[in-house]
């Protein structure tokens, strides 16, 4: 988006290779931006290769978005905006893809403030920089989906392994469930929009992954606000999820208006917003006159969640409840530390 942004202005004309799973939001940008964007590869790697025989048959110069050294240069441009604004940092957390913004900013910082940590997160599914500093070369691992999909990059730059190699203190690496948290925090406790790769640093301390920073004065680096309108949707009402602001459940009840009205109320009295429903009248084993409701709610809080739970399942022997927190195949553990804590409180009183 820079270099198409700097094309126009200079009246030079830029195109953009992409992979097929790139957001259309990234793509409809570049073309605003007045780039001619192709769509070439199933990811990243088959991208670059795409445009390196693009630009050697039509005569083009070829621009590592990523790993030119030049584009490098400008990002270390960031670190020395962060010794300008807070002088006193610690320590900075970095995403990390290929590894052209960690080693940028590690080289500026290292030669300046050359006690300043530098930690790197990436995404525990794709972590190719991680894995690539534990063998000590660079390492090209399987792509994944993940939230934090600008810095899924099954490969990384050979500028910014060398690069950094020798400068980064830590690498981190990060879950889903904390980066769709980070997220969340960050749109509703900061107002920030950011993509999902942006999230990872703050994740990283909501995770509790670096107690030793606690005291100190740390930096997270927002890397980008490129996020596309419905995965953030999915993002943040995954989020929810675990923090037990949104339930799903089943119930069987009568097919018959006096059952619906009963179970409603119930819900409605006691301050839960119902999303959405779906009733089943084919697939329910036994009773004819029977069906299966699935309902999606809205609750205030982990404790709003667990009352709704136990309401429910004190007037429905049949009630099962699908999703977080009370389903530990779609929660973080801390999350069910919680549950089990606050029903035991409940069961004691």
């Amino acid at each position: 988006m820079g270099i198409c942004y700097h094309g126009r202005k200079l009246g030079i004309p830029v195109t953009v290779v992409m992979p097929t799973s790139s957001p259309i939001t990234k793509i409809q940008h570049n073309i605003h931006l007045g780039g001619k964007v192709q769509i070439l590869g199933n990811n990243l790697m088959e991208s670059q290769r795409a445009a390196r025989l693009i630009a050697r048959d039509k005569g083009l110069t070829y621009i590592n978005g990523r790993d030119h050294p030049h584009i490098l240069a400008g990002y270390g441009t960031i670190a020395l905006e962060i010794l300008n604004q807070l002088p006193i940092v610690d320590a900075i957390i970095v995403p990390v893809g290929s590894g052209g913004l960690i080693a940028a900013i590690a080289a500026v910082i290292k030669h300046v403030k050359p006690e300043c940590l530098i930690y790197g997160v990436q995404p525990e599914m794709v972590p190719t920089f991680f894995k690539s500093l534990e063998m000590g070369e660079r390492v090209t691992q399987p792509w994944h989906t993940t939230c934090g999909y600008a810095i899924a990059m099954p490969n990384i730059g050979v500028n910014a392994f060398h690069t950094a190699k020798p400068l980064i203190d830590k690498m981190l690496l990060v879950n889903e469930d904390w980066a769709t948290l980070a997220l969340l925090h960050l749109v509703e406790e900061e107002r920030l929009v950011v993509e999902g790769a942006a999230a990872f640093p703050l994740a990283s301390i909501i995770g509790n992954l670096v107690p030793e920073l606690k005291t100190k004065n740390v930096v997270c680096i927002l890397s980008g606000g490129n996020i596309d309108v419905t995965l953030m949707g999915r993002i943040l009402d995954r989020a929810r999820a675990s923090q037990g602001r949104l339930v799903k459940f089943k119930v069987g009840i009568r097919d018959a208006s006096p059952a619906y009205q009963k179970l409603f109320k119930l819900i409605a009295d006691r301050g839960y917003n119902l999303l959405r429903f779906f009733t089943d009248r084919v697939w329910v084993e036994n009773d004819i006159y029977k069906v299966e409701v699935k309902l999606v709610c809205e609750t205030r809080d982990l404790e709003h969640a667990l009352e709704l739970k136990r309401l429910v399942e004190d007037e429905y022997k049949n009630a099962i409840f699908e999703t977080a927190p009370f389903n530990d195949k779609f929660v973080c553990p801390c999350y069910i530390k919680k549950c089990n804590q606050s029903q035991n409180q409940k069961c004691s009183k």
